[in-house]
């Protein structure tokens, strides 16, 4: 008799279940009142690494460095005409097969064999910069103390617009970043080099990269040798 007595025929059954529930319910965690179900929870782990802004890439350029040489002038073409054609009147044999790392910092000259680092330019001291009359030349000064600019030169194969447009590139970032986190009425940077980029560096890219598109124009490539 005992085995035909079904779970229905209890009279607490009904009951019994009812209140296992109810003790269940009350057992989770409340969070802003709702009910916390701990089955669903997901670990997430303390440290999470978020990807860099791209601005924070390097772009790289093997080149030749033609050196660095003080001027008398901080900005100008014919500054930088004269200094690259001063540097290519020397020998080849002298130019320096160099890594160019331009990040939105920094300008950074690093000999390829030896992995040296001949220079690290700050980018809020770069003065001016251009592409020569040769267009596989550029060059851009530097503002090292009160009164001392330093023009460093290159030579860069096909062209030196790649180069050139990265520099600019950062100056315009630099320039960017200063605006942004500048108080209002305030100047963005109080040294005048810095300032200088500003006005001067897009505009002498621009002229040094219609060059390069002038040139393809008239002359065929590898048509000059220093």
């Amino acid at each position: 008799m005992a085995s035909t007595m079904s779970l229905s025929s209890s009279p607490d059954w009904s009951f019994l279940m009812f209140q296992i529930m109810a003790e269940r319910r009350s057992t989770r965690p409340l969070i802003n009142g709702l009910l916390l179900d701990h089955s669903r929870l997901v670990d997430i782990p303390f440290q999470v690494e978020f990807p860099h802004p791209k601005n924070d890439l390097v772009q790289r350029f093997q080149v030749f460095y033609l050196g660095n040489v003080a001027v008398a002038k901080p900005v100008g073409m014919e500054v930088i005409n004269n200094t690259l054609q001063t540097a290519l009147s020397r020998c080849k044999a002298e130019w320096i097969p160099v890594t160019v790392n331009v990040a939105s910092a920094t300008v950074t000259i690093i000999q390829q064999q030896t992995e040296e680092p001949l220079s690290e330019c700050r980018v809020r001291f770069l003065s001016f910069m251009g592409v020569g009359k040769d267009v596989r030349t550029f060059a851009f000064i530097m503002a090292e103390a009160p009164g001392l600019f330093m023009c460093h030169m290159f030579w860069c194969e096909p062209n030196a617009a790649p180069l050139s447009e990265a520099v600019q590139a950062a100056c315009m970032l630099r320039y960017q970043k200063c605006l942004d986190g500048r108080p209002q009425g305030s100047s963005c940077l109080p040294t005048p080099p810095a300032d200088s980029v500003a006005r001067r560096v897009g505009s002498s890219v621009r002229r040094g990269v219609q060059s390069i598109l002038g040139s393809f124009k008239t002359k065929r490539p590898g048509g000059q040798t220093p």
